[in-house]
């Protein structure tokens, strides 16, 4: 019996997000896709590729919601910037979301690396929120690369600034966490947490680095 093609991302586009999970997920195990999304290329892309996110219907687990991102890529076996692009691989990505409703909100996740399972994530992303919102009084260690003069200035002014910000990435960070934060501006400030010191975070302002 001979293969079935891989898929054409313009064959991808014109089917429905089930439909697009089915083809592209074909042999994968994986939860419905309601939702696929086109991923902007960044500024050192490639020519060549072009890329795809197929996100699962989230599910409930304990205080949040979970759901999976597939990041499907094609590629032009002529490397041409117009294609055909064809399916090349897919990988699988975890997010995660606090929410207090009943049903999985569409919006809100925060990708998860490697190394933290579901519910150890919705822990980590609690305390956050508890720190982020000043619900915790904690000291902050301040840091900032970007020539703002008023981020570290004080407690509130830390506070002013995270404020204005949302979850973005989750990690390891040795024997504790951190987490990247996006707001309106292209800065992005990461908290760290470390379980030896629960009543100190350290908090850095810098640019992300281009790519």
């Amino acid at each position: 019996m001979l293969a079935q093609a891989a898929p054409t991302v313009a064959a991808v586009d014109q089917l429905s997000p089930a439909e697009a999970g089915a083809t592209v997920l074909r042999g994968k195990t994986h939860a419905p896709v309601e939702a696929v999304a086109m991923v902007e290329p960044g500024h050192l892309a490639p020519p060549g590729f072009v890329e795809r996110d197929l996100i699962e219907q989230p599910v409930r687990n304990g205080s949040g919601c979970v759901r999976r991102r597939w990041r499907a890529i094609f590629r032009s076996p002529t490397l041409e910037r117009h294609g055909p692009f064809i399916l090349d691989s897919v990988y699988a990505m975890t997010e995660i979301v606090l929410t207090g409703r009943s049903a999985c909100p569409t919006t809100g996740y925060v990708h998860v690396n490697p190394g933290i399972d579901q519910m150890a994530g919705l822990a980590m992303l609690a305390q956050v929120e508890a720190v982020r919102t000043g619900r915790v009084r904690v000291a902050f260690d301040c840091k900032d690369d970007t020539g703002d003069a008023k981020f570290c200035r004080s407690r509130a002014s830390i506070l002013q600034d995270l404020a204005t910000r949302k979850s973005w990435i989750l990690s390891r960070d040795g024997g504790g966490f951190a987490v990247s934060l996006k707001g309106q501006t292209r800065s992005i400030v990461t908290m760290q947490f470390d379980p030896r010191n629960p009543d100190r975070v350290v908090v850095t302002k810098t640019y992300p680095a281009p790519f």
